[in-house]
């Protein structure tokens, strides 16, 4: 239903069904700095393709993540969209011939405006960060997406915030990430449009690193209570040390204060954490899940945990055979233990069976990148993986192979 509800683009202003898309040259449907008209995204001749291929079965390269979610037995987002949004059918039944549809009534925007953000995550790079621009540089690491230091969404900002207003008059929900929508000016100056307009309806929804309530002069909490649904997506890999050392510019006390503030102070808050699981976290999932329900931070149904399939030295399927083992073990253990005894449980432990069912998948043949790359930021930042994940110092050993 994706292509027949919501606009998504990228920080480099590459258009997509939606934000699990493979996107790259090859597979957008639309390049926003070439053409910043939303409303001609909506029908470019990719995007009509895409349906057309949709309405025949045909598989589409863009889509090849929700396909290997699929293969190990999870609930895809493209799956997702279909059950969320089944009550629009009629919008399919409308489609042309050529693909395209007879009207540009978005139900669904996600933008991410810009790259800015305020951390410089181990796993990201700066497509989607700024903080990490500088850092590439010194190192040599190469992004995933081709970036800049500063990217926006569009090279005409006047003529893409012309199409993007337009489009909000029949949005029924808007998605804000980044980057880090909570530090964007963007993102804020649409929260004031839509509450100027009288738009508390809009359902409007975040992934966010959920490091900061305020900015500049506002208070998000006095925003968001002026709207009847909020629902928040915090991206939380860890806490504590463990926590702060992969997702750099962290503070987990802040993280918790903040929590505590919107629990106490913001009725119209749904909170949910996605966990994105790769090989520096596989080990403290179970410590870490067992936490956050623990302290009543989050509902165990609105706890997600994500595949790392790039940067692919990071991802579960590099681990050596015999530490996938352990942490099979480890995994089901706490899945037939702390997860069958709460509330809730079948969510959860389908998520803990596809991270299994990932990572026993096949061999990664990458974990001597994996070791370069960590020793080599750790020298930059002057820190120090082994310290913090003693549990993990395998990694570093150059005797041990993935394969």
């Amino acid at each position: 239903m994706s292509p027949w509800v919501q606009l998504h683009a990228q920080t480099n202003g590459m258009v997509a069904p939606c934000c699990m898309a493979s996107t790259n040259e090859e597979t957008k449907l639309a390049d926003l700095n070439d053409d910043p008209n939303l409303v001609n995204a909506w029908n470019s001749d990719k995007m009509k393709e895409l349906r057309l291929n949709m309405l025949k079965g045909k598989k589409s390269s863009i889509c090849e993540n929700c396909y290997k979610y699929e293969a190990l037995g999870n609930i895809s987002e493209r799956m997702k969209y279909n059950r969320d949004f089944k009550e629009h059918y009629k919008r399919v039944l409308r489609t042309q011939k050529d693909g395209s549809l007879p009207n540009d009534d978005v139900l669904i925007l996600d933008m991410r405006f810009s790259n800015k953000c305020n951390y410089k995550c181990r796993i990201c790079d700066s497509s989607y960060s700024s903080q990490w621009y500088d850092e590439e540089q010194k190192l040599g690491k190469k992004p995933l997406l081709p970036s800049a230091k500063k990217m926006i969404i569009a090279a005409d900002k006047q003529s893409f915030d012309d199409s993007f207003y337009h489009s909000l008059r029949s949005i029924q929900k808007i998605h804000f990430a980044g980057g880090e929508p909570l530090v964007m000016d963007e993102h804020f100056q649409v929260l004031d449009y839509l509450i100027q307009k009288k738009m508390s309806h809009v359902h409007v929804s975040y992934n966010t690193n959920f490091s900061s309530l305020k900015y500049k002069d506002y208070d998000v909490i006095k925003m968001w209570n002026q709207f009847e649904l909020i629902d928040i997506w915090a991206s939380l890999d860890g806490m504590f040390e463990r926590g702060d050392y992969m997702r750099k510019g962290q503070r987990w006390h802040k993280i918790e204060e903040n929590i505590h503030t919107v629990q106490k102070e913001c009725h119209s808050v749904l909170f949910g954490v996605n966990i994105t699981v790769s090989i520096l976290n596989v080990f403290h999932l179970p410590e870490f899940i067992t936490y956050l329900i623990e302290q009543k931070f989050v509902y165990p149904d609105r706890i997600n945990l994500y595949l790392l399939f790039y940067p692919a030295y990071y991802n579960l399927t590099q681990l050596p055979p015999h530490i996938k083992k352990k942490a099979t073990d480890e995994l089901y253990q706490f899945r037939d233990g702390f997860v069958k005894n709460i509330k809730e449980t079948n969510h959860l432990a389908q998520h803990i069976d596809y991270i299994i069912n990932y990572m026993n998948s096949e061999q990664g043949i990458e974990l001597h990148k994996a070791r370069y790359w960590l020793t080599k930021v750790d020298e930059l930042r002057r820190e120090n993986f082994e310290d913090t994940f003693p549990e993990l110092r395998f990694l570093l050993d150059e005797n041990i192979k993935g394969e």
